[in-house]
C-alpha cells in the first residue's frame, strides 16, 4: 500500500540533523515565550516564566509534533506503525530522578496462566469483545510457555519512611508486611506518550513523600501501536498481578492522570462488574473521562491549556489514534466511544465506586467533562464517595508542574485523602 507522505516537524531519524531539528524545534518556542513574557507579560499572573515556557513547550509538542491539516479521508492511507516509532524516537523529555528525590527500579510482570483473565462483561459490547480477544491471546501465549510481559517502575520518595532501608528490599514488587499499602498509578500522556512512565518519575516521588507509600506504575502499551483496549488490559492484568503478589485489595490506592485516569475509572468498572473487591480508594488528576471531548470548556479555555482542541475528523486526534487508528471517523465511532469503558462520563451506572478523590485545573480544556463525571459519581454513590478539588489558574495535569505552589498543595492533598482512608 502507498502511504501518504507527511511533513513533519521533529526528528524521523536518530542523527545529528535530526537532533538539530529537535534543538531547533524546542528553541523556538523558549525565544518566543521569552518575547512574548518580557514585551507583553505573563498571559496568567499565576504562572511565572518557568511554569510559562514548560507549558508552551508542552502546547507546541502536542499542536506542532503532527501535521494536524490532514482530512478524515486519508486516515486509511497514514501509516500509523511509521508514526508510532516516531512518537516514541521524539517522546517528551524526561527530568532524571535525584538520588535526593527517590530512587526507582524497572520490573517484568509476566502475564502467566495463574493471571489469566475472562471478561464476563457482556453488556460493554463490542469493548467486551475485543477485551476478551486480548484475554484469549495471552492466555494463549502464556499456555504455550511465551507469556508476554510488561515492565513496571516501583518508586519511593527518599522522604518517606523507606528512607534508610536496604533499596534492594524496598524496590522489590512484594509486599514489605502483609498488610502494606501501596499506589498503583497509571500515568496519562494520551495513550500514545510516557513511554517507560519516564516522564511522570517525580510525580510518583511527591506522592510517595505524602502518602508513606510506595508507587507502583506498569508500563502499559501505547497507541497508536496498540489501539484499544491493550491499555485497559494490560492495567487490569497489572492490578491482578499485584494481588497475585501478596498485596489485599483493601490496601491499594489506584491513582492515574488524565488517560490513566481513565484508566482508573475503566478497571474499577470491570472490577466491580465481576464482582471483585473493591481497592481502598481512588485518585484522578485531570482524567480523560470523555474520549469525545464534547465539554463547553474545550472550547472555553483553549487559551490557556497546553492541549489543542482538534476535530475528531482529523486523523492524529489523540483519541483518533489511541481507540482505532487509521480507521474513518463516521457516527458509528462515536457511538463507540462513548462506552463507558472508553468514556467513564457516558455510564449510566457508576455505582460502586469506592472513595474518590478528583483533582482538575480551571483552566484546562476538560474541565467541563471532569465537573460532569463527578456530578455522576456523586449521584449514584453514598455522600462523601467522590471530593472534587479545582486548583485555580491551572492547565491540564499541573501536577507535571511539581515546582508550582498548585502541584505541592495538590500533592499534599493527595496525601491527606490517603491517610483518612487506613
Amino acid at each position: 500500500m502507498k502511504y501518504t507522505q507527511l511533513e513533519l516537524r521533529l526528528k524521523t531519524k536518530d542523527n545529528i540533523i535530526g537532533r538539530i531539528q529537535n534543538i531547533w524545534f524546542i528553541a523556538s518556542g523558549v525565544l518566543a515565550t521569552l518575547f512574548n513574557y518580557y514585551w507583553h507579560g505573563p498571559e496568567v499572573h499565576a504562572w511565572d516564566l518557568r511554569f510559562l515556557i514548560i507549558r508552551n513547550i508542552l502546547r507546541q509538542y502536542f499542536a506542532k509534533s503532527l501535521p494536524h491539516t490532514m482530512s478524515n479521508d486519508t486516515s486509511p492511507t497514514i501509516d500509523f506503525e511509521f508514526i508510532a516509532d516516531y512518537i516514541a524516537m521524539n517522546n517528551l523529555p524526561n527530568r532524571p530522578l535525584q538520588p535526593s528525590i527517590g530512587y526507582n527500579q524497572e520490573h517484568n510482570i509476566e502475564f502467566n496462566s495463574k493471571n489469566c483473565v475472562e471478561y464476563n462483561v457482556p453488556h460493554y459490547g463490542l469493548s467486551s469483545d475485543k477485551l476478551n480477544q486480548m484475554a484469549e491471546l495471552d492466555k494463549q501465549l502464556a499456555q504455550t510457555g511465551h507469556p508476554r510481559s510488561i515492565s513496571c517502575q516501583v518508586l519511593v520518595s527518599t522522604q518517606s519512611e523507606f528512607a534508610n532501608c536496604d533499596p534492594n528490599c524496598v524496590l522489590g514488587m512484594g509486599p514489605l508486611d502483609p498488610d502494606e499499602r501501596i499506589v498503583l498509578y497509571f500515568h496519562g500522556g494520551a495513550y500514545c506518550v510516557g513511554e517507560r512512565s519516564l516522564t511522570h518519575m517525580h510525580v510518583f516521588a511527591h506522592i510517595s513523600r505524602t502518602t508513606g507509600l510506595r508507587v507502583f506504575s506498569p508500563n502499559y502499551r501505547l497507541a497508536p501501536r496498540h489501539g484499544f483496549p491493550s491499555q485497559l488490559h494490560d492495567c487490569f492484568m497489572a492490578y491482578k498481578h499485584v494481588l497475585s503478589r501478596g498485596f489485599k485489595p483493601q490496601n491499594i490506592v489506584l491513582a492515574g492522570d488524565s488517560a490513566g485516569g481513565a484508566l482508573v475509572v475503566g478497571v474499577l468498572l470491570l472490577l466491580r462488574d465481576m464482582k471483585c473487591t473493591s481497592p481502598l480508594a481512588a485518585v484522578l488528576v485531570s482524567p480523560w473521562v470523555d474520549a469525545t471531548c464534547s465539554g463547553d470548556s474545550w472550547t472555553r479555555n483553549q487559551q490557556y491549556d497546553y492541549l489543542p482542541a482538534l476535530p475528531l475528523t482529523d486523523p492524529f486526534h489523540p483519541t483518533r489514534m489511541f481507540y482505532d487508528a487509521g480507521r474513518k471517523f463516521s457516527p458509528a465511532m462515536l457511538k463507540e466511544l462513548q462506552c463507558p469503558l472508553v468514556s467513564p462520563v457516558f455510564g449510566t451506572d457508576l455505582k460502586g465506586m469506592p472513595p474518590m478523590l478528583v483533582q482538575m485545573g480551571r483552566n484546562e480544556l476538560l474541565h467541563d467533562d471532569i465537573e460532569k463525571f463527578v456530578a455522576k459519581v456523586k449521584h449514584d454513590n453514598k455522600d462523601g464517595c467522590v471530593r472534587l478539588e479545582t486548583y485555580e489558574h491551572m492547565p491540564h495535569v499541573f501536577v507535571l508542574f511539581d515546582f508550582a505552589d498548585a502541584a505541592q498543595k495538590a500533592f499534599s492533598s493527595i496525601g491527606s485523602f490517603v491517610r483518612e482512608h487506613n
